[in-house]
């Protein structure tokens, strides 16, 4: 007698364990569902905010960085050496570029910023910084993208001529972004 309750209770709680077991993998599943339901909806969120705040700010940001990339003589007024309130203007433009740019801006920025700091640095790989960096404003506030080859098209007539440097250059940063 004692067998045949211990064999039932064995059995109950054998089905018990498997039902719990089999369910497992589905609960996991939901949980996971869940949490990337809940970082997709901040990431909306966050960015709903910053287009409500900052549209102004955003675009002008992209303009000026647009700029800086196509309109030489604006580069010089704005933020060459000789020009009064460049230091400020630059590191406004700095401090705006980090406020709305996305993490991969940033990055992008920091790489910038501390190869003109270091003064090391070709010129044309300055310019292809610049580009991506307008590339990737393009896309954190449009959604569209648009390549930083592209966009040097835009406006260098010499372009064809250098673009195997260009692509080099732009391997270059693909790889310093990774890092």
């Amino acid at each position: 007698m004692f067998f045949q309750i211990l064999n039932v209770v064995l059995v109950v709680v054998m089905t018990i364990l498997v039902i719990v077991v089999k369910g497992l993998p589905k609960h996991i599943s939901e949980i996971m569902m869940e949490n990337m339901k809940h970082k997709n909806a901040k990431e909306l969120q966050v960015e709903s905010y910053f287009k409500e705040l900052g549209g102004k700010q955003q675009l002008e940001i992209l303009s000026v960085w647009t700029n800086l990339l196509v309109d030489l003589e604006y580069m010089k007024k704005m933020y060459g050496i000789d020009s009064k309130g460049s230091v400020e203007r630059y590191n406004k433009l700095i401090h705006d570029t980090f406020i709305y740019g996305s993490d991969k801006t940033v990055k992008l920025l920091s790489l910038y910023t501390s190869s003109m700091y270091r003064g090391n640095t070709r010129q044309a790989k300055l310019v292809m910084y610049i580009a991506y960096i307008a590339s990737s404003l393009k896309e954190d506030f449009t959604g569209y993208s648009s390549s930083p080859q592209t966009l040097l098209q835009l406006k260098m007539t010499d372009y064809e001529q250098n673009k195997e440097e260009f692509i080099e250059m732009q391997k270059e940063i693909e790889h310093e972004l990774r890092e």
